[in-house]
C-alpha cells in the first residue's frame, strides 16, 4: 500500500492517518545484507496544511532479517524513527536564493499540486534506520579465525594469531633514533 494523500483532504486541523508501506522495496535496496521480515512498514502519520505548505508529522516501525556482520547467525531488528517534512507548492522550492543544490534543505520538498507521497521519504528514513554493521548482539564474539567456531556458543583450542596481518604489524618493530 502506499503512503499519499489527496490535497484537498488537508487542513489546518490535523488529519491523522494509519498506514502501510509494503517492504517490496527491501529486497531491491537493502536485500544484500537485510530482508524484511513484516510485510510492510507501518507508518502513523499526521499532516496539517496552511496555503499550499504541508507539514507532515510521522513515525514508522518495521522488523528485517539480517546475518549477523561477527558470527553469521540469523537475526532480526526492529526500527523505528520518527520524522517531520514539509512540501511546497509546484515551483516554490527554486523561488528565492540561488542554491548550488548543496544548501538544499532535505526536510523540504515539493508536492506536485494535487498530493503527497511519503514512499520515498520513508523508504529513505528505513534505510538510514539500519545498522552498517548489523549485529546479533553488541557483545557478540564472532567466529575464531582458525578453525570457524562460533565463538558465542563454545571456546576452541586455538592458538591466538600473531597479529602480523595487519598493514601497521611492520611498525611494530620500528625503532626512532634517539629513543630508548
Amino acid at each position: 500500500m502506499s503512503v499519499s494523500c489527496n490535497l484537498s483532504l488537508l487542513t489546518s486541523t490535523p488529519t491523522e492517518r494509519s498506514d502501510t508501506l509494503d517492504n517490496g522495496w527491501c529486497a531491491e535496496r537493502a536485500g544484500d545484507v537485510f530482508r524484511a521480515v513484516d510485510p510492510a512498514l507501518a507508518v502513523q502519520w499526521s499532516a496539517t496544511k496552511v496555503a499550499e505548505v504541508v507539514e507532515v508529522k510521522g513515525h514508522f516501525r518495521g522488523r528485517f532479517g539480517f546475518d549477523c556482520s561477527r558470527c553469521a547467525e540469523p537475526a532480526e531488528l526492529t526500527i523505528e524513527d520518527s520524522f517531520e517534512h514539509h512540501f511546497v507548492g509546484p515551483g516554490q522550492l527554486d523561488a528565492g536564493e540561488e542554491t548550488d543544490g548543496f544548501d538544499a534543505d532535505p526536510d523540504i520538498s515539493e508536492h506536485d499540486g494535487v498530493q503527497i507521497e511519503l514512499d520515498e521519504l520513508v523508504i529513505e528514513l528505513a534505510l538510514l534506520a539500519l545498522p552498517t554493521v548489523p549485529l546479533c548482539d553488541e557483545g557478540c564474539k564472532g567466529l575464531c579465525p582458525q578453525c570457524g567456531t562460533n565463538l558465542n556458543r563454545s571456546t576452541c583450542s586455538c592458538s591466538p594469531l600473531a597479529d602480523n596481518r595487519t598493514p601497521w604489524a611492520a611498525l611494530q618493530d620500528f625503532k626512532i633514533a634517539g629513543s630508548r
